[in-house]
């Protein structure tokens, strides 16, 4: 029995899906499929039940799964004591990053790792949430920020902020939203985010219950173009309040007076890599800059 083939069972038990798991772990389907039928045969136990559903532990593979699951988590506990014998930290450490750098405090957290860690190289990498977490699952990014939950078994995540938001019109129609209920907004158009968005979500959970549906007039990848659009006349959009508020400042925007709830800022690291000198110390940095309140672990199985 071989690591690498309790990692590829646990892979497939959470994806329920031969081709998911086999993209996460940069093989072919063909050499998953071979690697369970030769774990199954060395355990004399069928792990999965295959349907057109996908791949459904057996009660006895429900069974095996938490085994699994810690002696990888030993394995990687092994291999992060060895690792902690080193005095100094050297290498490059690739930081998912999902808005804008300055909000983000990344000169801050720049200067903190030259100063405790001298020979660590940083790579900040500019993206958004719906690509840093399958990144950093697939190993292209040893950890990073996003917004909103996740519920995602291989993932350890920590919530860092609330960061308040608010919605923003264009800056010429102050008569039309000035008394405006949240009702009536909904007859006016709206510049939306992929639905691939945090931001997109927040938008289903401030609208999607009212009588009339958004009108939407354009969609978005980024907070730039949201912004970009506001300044056109285009229609209103959900931004960070610090955002909407600059906005405002320069005459490019009006922030609606009504309530709007928060977003979660969070941070993500592979689950199995936490223990990992290099992972913790950014964790620690992280956790130093934005001073969380009680920053504990949490995953799909917590």
């Amino acid at each position: 029995m071989e690591l690498y083939q309790l990692n590829t069972f646990v892979r497939i038990a959470d994806e329920g899906s031969l081709t998911r798991a086999a993209e996460l772990l940069f093989t072919s389907q063909p050499a998953i499929s071979a690697q369970i039928k030769a774990l199954e045969d060395e355990l004399g136990v069928t792990l999965f039940e295959r349907s057109a559903r996908g791949m459904q532990l057996t009660a006895k593979g429900r069974l095996l799964y938490d085994h699994a699951l810690s002696t990888l988590d030993a394995a990687a506990q092994l291999k992060n004591q060895a690792q902690q014998l080193q005095q100094e930290l050297v290498g490059e450490v690739r930081i998912g990053v999902h808005t804008d750098f300055e909000f983000m405090r990344i000169g801050e957290l720049h200067r903190s790792l030259q100063t405790r860690h001298p020979r660590v190289s940083p790579h900040f990498m500019q993206s958004m949430t719906a690509q840093i977490l399958p990144d950093i699952r697939r190993g292209v990014l040893d950890g990073g920020f996003f917004f909103g939950p996740c519920h995602v078994a291989d993932l350890a995540t920590w919530e860092l902020a609330e960061v308040p938001m608010r919605i923003v019109a264009p800056h010429a129609w102050q008569e039309r939203i000035a008394e405006a209920s949240l009702e009536q907004l909904t007859q006016m158009p709206w510049v939306y985010t992929s639905d691939s968005c945090p931001f997109y979500q927040l938008m289903q959970t401030v609208l999607g219950d009212l009588e009339s549906t958004p009108r939407r007039v354009a969609y978005c990848d980024s907070e730039d173009a949201v912004r970009e659009l506001i300044r056109a006349g285009a229609g209103l959009s959900l931004l960070r309040a610090d955002d909407a508020e600059r906005l405002q400042a320069a005459g490019d925007g009006l922030c609606w007076s009504g309530d709007t709830p928060a977003i979660s800022l969070c941070f993500a690291v592979q689950r199995q890599r936490a223990g990992e000198p290099m992972i913790d110390a950014l964790r620690s940095l992280v956790f130093d800059l934005w001073q969380p309140a009680q920053p504990s672990a949490g995953s799909a199985r917590g």
